[in-house]
């Protein structure tokens, strides 16, 4: 949990792209010294493979691509392309431009402009601070760039291996689309997909970090969070029923399957635990909702009066003739929602829960086990 703006680390996260047709070299003899390298052109290896025949100019070999292809031969090409690249990217390659190349660099660069044929070997010493991270290990020089690898993007995301990208603020790649099942729980306009809440907690969260969130909802960071073997706390004031976050937490136990499930092999298990704040007024609350007639809302009154905390205003007394006005506004027209109303505006909102300091109170009948767990909780001066 993170408590100290300062101490807050970012974890680099990636998102999946489409295949990038600058990465169009193919080193033919991958296993030879990089010095005997030969690259070619990834297109004619895309041709030579569906037999179409390479042109002497790229304009001939296009003609001949799309006599073979027809009229959507650009789109069949880069699928193949792409495809080809993903199971060779180790062999894909660019020519880039190095960042803030040191002097010693520029020169070996130079050196391979002259020799646009040769793949030149450039090996880092302690001068070359200012090289990047894949250049202070070691560079593959090629006609004035440096070579960079397609195996370099490839990472398995979400369970499967896909070219990717640095994330950026903008996280247009996630779909809300197919998310009203997940979790085995809906929840109308109010959840947010699984991916969302897993790449928030991997960016942002270190190890034996506890995830909060204090509006639960449907549950969804909580089931995310127990996905990726995170501990959690989730607090939530309104009662979904069957929709609720326990419902929730108890089918990702039992192996949920939706959400980022696949992507992190979920099989079920673990636990949870979970309390509800001991209630005070909100009983009373509870009670005046769930009352069906004039009748039972006139008995409730009396209770309200004796054993709840009221406004500072209400006058405890329940007088002959407020009784009579009482049972009149039942008579009415919406009468029993109107009565219900009047109820509720006698029961002091702040008095809905049994305050932490007033734990150790007789007159609220906390058990001694309910005590020990808030001092686990909240630590043992409570």
């Amino acid at each position: 949990m993170i408590k100290d703006r300062k101490s807050f680390k970012f974890t680099r996260n990636y998102v999946g792209v489409d295949y990038d047709e600058n990465y169009g070299l193919f080193i033919e003899n991958i296993d030879d010294q990089p010095e005997k390298w030969k690259l070619t052109s990834l297109r004619d290896v895309i041709y030579k493979l569906n037999g179409i025949e390479i042109g002497k100019t790229a304009q001939a070999s296009s003609a001949n691509a799309k006599a073979v292809w027809g009229e959507h031969w650009k789109i069949i090409r880069y699928q193949a392309m792409g495809n080809f690249a993903l199971e060779n990217a180790h062999k894909i390659v660019s020519v880039r431009d190095p960042h803030k190349p040191s002097a010693r660099l520029k020169e070996a660069l130079l050196f391979s402009k002259k020799n646009p044929s040769k793949v030149v070997v450039f090996k880092k010493n302690n001068e070359d601070d200012e090289l990047s991270e894949d250049e202070k290990k070691e560079a593959y020089l090629y006609n004035g760039g440096s070579l960079s690898f397609y195996a370099n993007k490839i990472i398995s995301l979400d369970g499967e291996k896909t070219p990717t990208m640095l994330l950026t603020d903008f996280w247009g790649d996630l779909s809300w689309d197919g998310i009203a099942k997940e979790g085995g729980v809906k929840l109308k306009n109010g959840k947010k997909p699984e991916r969302l809440i897993k790449r928030i907690i991997e960016m942002s969260a270190l190890k034996n970090d506890i995830i909060l969130d204090y509006h639960l909802g449907s549950g969804t960071t909580a089931a995310v969070a127990h996905k990726l073997g995170c501990q959690y706390i989730g607090i939530e004031q309104l009662d979904y029923g069957d929709n609720d976050s326990v419902v929730r937490l108890q089918n990702v136990i039992n192996g949920d399957a939706s959400g980022i499930s696949k992507a992190v092999n979920w099989q079920g298990g673990g636990e949870f635990i979970y309390c509800e704040v001991m209630k005070l007024n909100e009983a009373s609350m509870g009670k005046i909702q769930t009352a069906a007639t004039p009748e039972e809302l006139v008995n409730l009154w009396k209770d309200i009066a004796e054993n709840s905390f009221l406004n500072w205003y209400v006058n405890p007394e329940m007088p002959e003739d407020a009784v009579k006005d009482f049972i009149e506004i039942g008579k009415t027209e919406n009468g029993l929602e109107k009565q219900k109303k009047l109820l509720a505006e006698l029961l002091n909102k702040n008095q809905l829960y049994v305050n932490l300091s007033e734990i150790d109170d007789a007159d609220f009948k906390v058990s001694e086990e309910d005590k020990k767990l808030n001092q686990s909780f909240y630590g043992e001066n409570v």
